[in-house]
């Protein structure tokens, strides 16, 4: 494969820099805005199934991967002291491109509740007044499940809720998938159902495996037996969860390589800044099931073009859900099979013991499960196994994927916990107020990281270029506006201007700040050679940290690369932390 910082970047007119080390700060500049919607390169072949295996990948995941670090030391160095690689793809904003992978919706957009709650969704969900043709079933586990066709002839994937825990897993897909799909990722539409059970009928061609693994026969007799565990309500009918399926499905993707039939797919996953991002918003939502059996490749055939769309499905283990069981205080706190607590409680004779061992806790609502603020810790979640794009992630990553989580407001929260259909209001708002609680940890631990300047723009005024932006921590209140201050680098080589200083800016409560900008001064000869210089000279560079009060960490700087304009000033054309 290409080193990845030869990948050429789609642009209105070509002309771009690479401004930073491929390996460390990568930035691209360009005179130019890329394109936002970046043409998807149409299919020749049509890509072959992917089936691996759950076991093989928990085991390479959770014992091979983990080893690589005690035998080979240079990587195991490189996470400790955070020199990882940054993300392939970021634009010249720090910013992804909308793709295949992932498309902004409410950070750029702030959605209506009503959207939020909608989701993806084109339809109300199966058809509930016919019969529906169970044409697969599984018997075996907690719970059984079936693929139904309904009297529409739509297809969905019907899951139900563990005996004890009525509504507590349906209720985390539909709003895990809802507020992933507001962020921007592809997820398949998924329903809160109530049917009744007696209008189940079997597939004439329809089989089931027995608790002796031997295939039988199944009829509408038999479907009635699988349901005995479920709870009925009053009426008969029963609560189910309903996914239509994707067509087209390719199988699911890896968390790193690339799919070697997919020849728009060249940069390796755990590279990606949408998947290693993603870390931010499964922290968030508990999100534990984040593996590669948990999402799906979907061919698109679009006119006479064809590509490949990356979905994530099955959100039944987030939230205070484990799908057939509530997750526990070690959910989110250790891996299912982590090496490193293992390691620690063995050679310390069992000493050793981690906060969540320590934390007293009663399962209040068995609807929504264990899920909650208290134990949580944005930036040491782990998944149920390791995930190579979490692995992989940078405090630029990380950031990223908070600004995701800061764009929901407390009414779009509240509708997608709507979705869920909870059946007790004490639990639908303790669910709502966790997840409100554990987005403003998110917020303040990832904008205390960086210096979060958002909305860049250059006015010019008489005094001279006014840098505007808007300082997110302020925003968010994680920081007081008053008392703000910034160490202030502003390097313009070809100008030999260097200027440092500590600045104390005038912020709003909102956020909103200005700087007045060094402007190189001289006579028509210097403006005259200035312009006349390649674009790469007649760049300057602006480099502001927050100064960090007592007790909180040191920030990442933010970098903003300017362009000396005809007009005297200057245009942003990059960014960076």
């Amino acid at each position: 494969m290409r080193p990845p910082c030869w990948k050429p970047v789609t642009t209105a007119a070509c002309c771009a820099l690479v401004l930073a080390s491929c390996s460390k700060n990568r930035l691209v500049i360009s005179e130019t805005p890329a394109n936002p919607t970046p043409q998807t390169e149409s299919l020749t072949e049509v890509p072959k199934q992917r089936d691996p295996s759950i076991s093989v990948d928990f085991l390479d995941k959770s014992i091979r991967r983990p080893l690589t670090y005690v035998f080979i030391p240079p990587r195991a160095f490189r996470s400790w002291f955070g020199n990882k690689v940054e993300a392939y793809n970021p634009t010249a904003e720090d910013d992804v491109t909308n793709s295949s992978w992932f498309a902004h919706r409410n950070d750029r957009r702030r959605m209506t509740p009503d959207e939020v709650a909608r989701g993806p969704y084109r339809g109300t969900g199966p058809d509930t007044s016919g019969s529906w043709t169970v044409i697969r079933a599984k018997s075996q586990g907690i719970t059984p499940g079936f693929t139904i066709r309904d009297t529409a002839g739509v297809i969905y994937l019907i899951k139900f809720d563990p005996p004890g825990f009525e509504e507590m897993m349906t209720a985390a897909e539909v709003i895990t998938s809802r507020l992933m799909y507001a962020a921007g990722y592809n997820v398949p539409e998924g329903f809160v159902t109530v049917f009744d059970p007696a209008k189940l009928r079997a597939g004439a061609s329809l089989t089931f495996e027995d608790p002796l693994g031997r295939k039988q026969q199944a009829d509408d007799i038999t479907l009635q037996v699988m349901l005995d565990p479920i709870p009925r309500r009053p009426d008969g009918r029963v609560r189910a969860m309903a996914s239509r399926i994707l067509p087209g499905g390719l199988g699911p993707f890896n968390y790193e390589g690339t799919r070697s039939d997919d020849p728009a797919d060249t940069i390796p996953h755990e590279h990606r800044r949408e998947l290693r991002g993603l870390y931010v918003m499964a922290a968030w939502l508990n999100h534990l099931d984040v593996k590669q059996q948990n999402s799906l490749d979907i061919l698109v055939e679009d006119g006479d073009r064809s590509f490949v769309k990356h979905y994530l499905i099955d959100f039944g283990s987030s939230l205070g859900s484990a799908a057939i069981h509530p997750n526990t205080p070690r959910d989110g706190a250790e891996y299912d099979l982590d090496l490193g607590a293992i390691s620690a409680r063995w050679f310390t004779a069992g000493f050793y013991t981690s906060s969540w061992e320590r934390y007293s806790w009663k399962l209040k609502y068995p609807s929504i499960g264990f899920y909650s603020a208290e134990l949580f810790d944005p930036g040491d979640w782990k998944s149920s196994y390791p995930n190579p794009a979490f692995q992989n992630r940078t405090t630029r990553d990380g950031y990223w994927g908070a600004k995701l989580v800061a764009s929901f407001d407390e009414q779009q929260i509240r509708a997608a916990v709507a979705t869920g259909q909870l059946s007790d209001p004490r639990a639908a708002q303790a669910l709502a107020k966790a997840i409100m609680g554990r987005r403003d940890l998110t917020v303040t631990y990832w904008f205390l990281r960086v210096t979060p300047l958002e909305e860049l723009g250059i006015e010019s005024s008489p005094e001279g270029p006014t840098l505007v932006f808007r300082d997110l921590a302020v925003a968010e209140g994680v920081v007081p506006a008053r008392g703000r201050r910034y160490d202030m680098l502003f390097e313009f080589p070809a100008a030999r201007l260097k200027l440092r200083d500590v600045t104390e800016l005038q912020i709003s409560t909102s956020g909103y700040g200005e700087l007045m900008l060094p402007a190189p001064a001289g006579g028509p000869e210097l403006w005259e050679r200035l312009l006349s210089l390649p674009v790469e000279k007649r760049l300057a560079k602006l480099e502001l940290r927050a100064i960090p009060r007592d007790g909180e960490p040191q920030p990442r700087s933010v970098r903003i690369y300017l362009l000396l304009t005809q007009e005297g000033g200057y245009r942003i054309v990059g960014r960076a932390y």
